[in-house]
């Protein structure tokens, strides 16, 4: 037996030789740091990003202002794994998260994070689930369709889920009330939904607690600096994605999910939680989820940043910049709101043209918008969703309005539908 390193042909033992490459690898000729970097960034140099591009973007992730002080906290603080093992100052910002989150939303008991908040909603509705010893859940179809695509994956089976249907674009307690039955353990929805609308909280909390179920509520951070506290209105269980929160869009996941629920539904939750025993913090349970150190910080400072009255305003400036894209888009000739319902701040427009032509040629623009709906919504075969937040000036929806506008005249012309970048 050789004891030395093993060498490359050892690695491939298990190959048959008939199946190995006899010749050499056909690479690129070594390149310097330099050359190496050089030719990254040309690599790179196609994608558009954030800092050289207008972002009327959302369906699940928004471009939300990002206070310095965040980025300094975050950088200063080590990627490691977040576990119930962490050093007490890990567990204290853990601790004080929870009772941010439990705060905003009214209900008194927080979990330690999830690795993201599709992960958190499938614990909200496990948590229904041994809490009613019931077996099925009735999700809002207005719901995020990737929210409803994991629960399916990670849920379904063994639990049943049914998806209760829209009409003007908000989710009708007396629909879902079709649907309840002594099997479904929670109904589910989004505040505000996906397409941006606000949803009967309260009347759904009513219709799923006359039949003895949970209401799970997926709320926007963001909303909450303006809206009731979900607790208010009914809901059982709470959960968000803390992207808004201040961390930028990203690929990939670089947030994390934040649940809380009433203070009666303890015995069934599952994950940790972080107790505060006098000056000293305790975890109870265990962990099954990744969240970094470094993106547990960043909704945490954001929040003790911002404050309240910040919140709000987020909120606000959000809400009133979606609303002037709105009015702005939809005095346009071919483009019109599609539902009536209030929303926040995003909105669906239904065009008189090829959705993907219009997204592609904003993108040509350096506008980032117009999020295509036929793909998850087939009865909205010409409809797309825009949002705008507070990042969003005059100046911006203006710009906005003025390419939508050129390729309004294009089409009517018969023209090409792409902008040369003087054009915008």
């Amino acid at each position: 037996m050789n004891d030395g390193p093993p060498q490359a042909d050892d690695l491939l033992e298990r190959i048959p030789p008939e199946l190995r490459v006899a010749r050499p690898l056909q690479l690129a000729p070594a390149l310097t740091e330099s050359e190496l970097t050089a030719r990254l960034l040309e690599l790179a140099s196609p994608n558009t990003h954030l800092d050289e591009a207008l972002c009327f973007l959302g369906g699940g992730t928004w471009d939300h202002y990002v206070p310095a002080i965040v980025d300094e906290v975050a950088a200063s603080v080590p990627p490691s794994v977040v576990t119930p093992d962490s050093p007490p100052p890990v567990l204290r910002t853990v601790f004080e998260l929870g009772g941010m989150f439990s705060a905003l939303t009214g209900l008194e008991l927080s979990t330690a994070p999830f690795a993201d908040g599709p992960s958190a909603l499938a614990e909200a509705i496990r948590t229904a689930v041994r809490a009613t010893g019931r077996s099925g859940a009735v999700l809002a179809r207005t719901m995020n369709p990737r929210y409803r695509a994991i629960a399916r994956a990670l849920l379904s089976p063994p639990l049943t889920l049914q998806e209760a249907g829209y009409h003007g674009g908000v989710t009708r307690p007396s629909d879902v009330e079709r649907l309840l039955s002594d099997g479904v353990a929670c109904v589910v929805v989004e505040q505000p939904n996906f397409f941006g609308c606000f949803e009967d909280v309260a009347g759904l909390a009513e219709a799923a607690h006359r039949s003895g179920a949970q209401l799970v509520v997926k709320v926007d951070p963001i909303a909450l600096g303006i809206l009731a506290a979900p607790s208010a209105t009914g809901a059982d269980i709470t959960v968000a994605d803390a992207q808004p929160l201040g961390t930028r869009p990203l690929y990939g996941s670089e947030s994390l999910g934040l649940l809380a629920c009433r203070p009666g539904l303890a015995p069934a939750l599952g994950g940790w939680r972080v107790e505060r025993l006098g000056d000293a913090f305790a975890a109870v349970g265990t962990s099954a989820e990744r969240v970094r150190a470094d993106q547990l910080v960043r909704p945490a400072a954001y929040l003790a940043a911002v404050g309240a009255e910040g919140l709000a305003r987020a909120a606000t400036l959000s809400m009133d910049a979606a609303h002037a894209a709105q009015r702005a888009i939809t005095t346009i000739e071919g483009l019109t709101l599609r539902f009536r319902a209030p929303y926040f701040k995003e909105f669906a427009v239904e065009c008189d043209g090829d959705p993907e032509e219009v997204r592609q040629a904003l993108l040509e623009s350096n506008v980032l918008g117009a999020l295509p709906l036929q793909a998850e919504y087939p009865e909205m075969e010409n409809c797309v969703l825009f949002a705008a937040t507070e990042r969003r000036s005059r100046a911006d929806i203006e710009l906005l309005r003025h390419t939508l506008e050129l390729l309004s005249d294009f089409r009517a012309g018969g023209d090409d539908l792409s902008l040369d970048a003087d054009d915008a």
